[in-house]
């Protein structure tokens, strides 16, 4: 069984991992943006540095209303913040997932937008956790398509430089 700790854990992981592969980018990276209806580098840090917590706390309290805070949050944010604004966020996931009891994570029903209404463990792997994996790979790939050639697997998954 997943405990409080774990799930806490593997968000927290995801945050750790975005904060090293944001050393990894240059400036000019900052504005790269796939094409035109895709997020630049710069949105998609700004995303990340509230898509967890916002998701987090919504499911948490049952209501949607409190995701806009954390988008106004980061709206002014300097890409430079990000390392910071990703340090907070991790702290207050795992201080929220901490606060919650395990039968509040086995028993309490929690939206998720496009899959319905789930446990609220499942409702967190299900959104937050796979938002912040899935927005730290594009976070990855951007790296690489603007020229960073010096990090792979260990840097997406690990956090880490490869050390082999």
């Amino acid at each position: 069984m997943m405990t409080k700790e774990h799930l806490a854990m593997s968000l927290t992981h995801e945050c750790d991992v975005c904060i090293h592969l944001f050393t990894k980018l240059s400036p000019e990276s900052y504005s790269y943006r796939p094409s035109p209806q895709q997020r630049s580098t710069y949105e998609l840090m700004q995303y990340l540095a509230m898509c967890g917590i916002a998701g987090v706390r919504s499911m948490a309290e049952n209501s949607w209303d409190s995701f806009a805070e954390y988008r106004e949050r980061v709206k002014d944010m300097t890409a430079e913040e990000f390392p910071a604004l990703m340090a907070k966020q991790k702290e207050e996931i795992a201080e929220l997932i901490a606060s919650l009891s395990d039968e509040a994570l086995a028993t309490q029903e929690a939206k998720v937008p496009g899959l319905g209404v789930l446990p609220l463990s499942a409702a967190i792997i299900n959104g937050p956790l796979k938002w912040l994996t899935a927005y730290k790979m594009q976070l990855f790939l951007y790296a690489k398509a603007t020229g960073t050639t010096d990090i792979g697997t260990s840097n997406v998954w690990s956090g880490m430089d490869y050390k082999g």
